[in-house]
């Protein structure tokens, strides 16, 4: 299959609708019926999960644990395309500096995971959030990093905003179009150091940068799902609700 040339442009209806019947039936009908097909066959997470953890991302979450999420976007890109924003922390942060992530982060009271995944997209990109429409979420992770149980949310925004980052929370932009993470050639193993203890572990290779961890696998298992998806070539005309 040819990733790279496939016809993205109606990707968020499709992908709206994947959510939307998964939740109208219950989780077992849900993988017996046509959606099966659709869902990775083994934990979404483990293809991208660095070997140093123990498969501790998978919990069970301990109750200290603080609830964030994090933001998977697609903007309007041309020729069709959807462009994901990514950032790369500043290396003097506390958790997870100097690393690419997805925008997003802890949340705050009571609110709601779309809640504080907007917010914080807003925050660290300096951008409104009014043309952001939720899609669909993607499987919870633990990351023992930081102690905070992650849920990924997919948005789609009906126009591209003006970004400018906060720069205490940004170092860098990163753009990740679409078709890039569903090329086979983003894939690659890369070699990391915790202390005394070096390791290897798969990730993707985007804009020089090698992304790792729980950014990896939340993106591994958007892509499995787009991938699918396109196979199943059965795109229509995408209309904003």
């Amino acid at each position: 299959m040819d990733f790279e040339s496939a016809d993205l442009s109606n990707l968020p209806e499709q992908l709206r609708r994947y959510w939307s019947d998964s939740s109208s039936r219950d989780e077992s009908q849900a993988l017996s019926e046509s959606k099966r097909h659709l869902v990775p066959t083994d934990h979404p997470h483990r293809e991208f999960a660095p070997s140093y953890s123990y498969g501790r991302h998978r919990g069970p979450v301990p109750r200290f644990a603080h609830s964030a999420s994090v933001l998977v976007t697609l903007l309007p890109a041309a020729r069709g395309n959807w462009d994901i924003p990514l950032t790369l922390r500043p290396s003097q942060l506390t958790d997870h500096g100097g690393q690419v992530s997805l925008p997003g982060g802890r949340s705050e009271g009571d609110e709601s995971v779309w809640r504080t995944a907007c917010r914080e997209f807003g925050e660290e990109l300096g951008c409104t959030t009014e043309y952001l429409q939720h899609l669909g979420e993607l499987t919870p992770l633990y990351v023992y990093a930081s102690r905070h149980r992650v849920t990924p949310v997919v948005a789609v925004s009906s126009l591209r905003p003006s970004i400018q980052p906060n720069p205490e929370e940004v170092a860098e932009l990163i753009l990740l179009p679409i078709r890039d993470l569903l090329a086979d050639t983003i894939k690659t193993i890369g070699t990391m150091r915790r202390g005394s203890v070096e390791f290897e572990t798969h990730g993707f290779t985007i804009s020089g940068h090698f992304v790792w961890g729980a950014t990896a696998m939340i993106l591994g298992e958007f892509r499995t799902i787009v991938r699918k998806l396109v196979e199943e070539n059965s795109f229509e005309p995408w209309l904003m609700g």
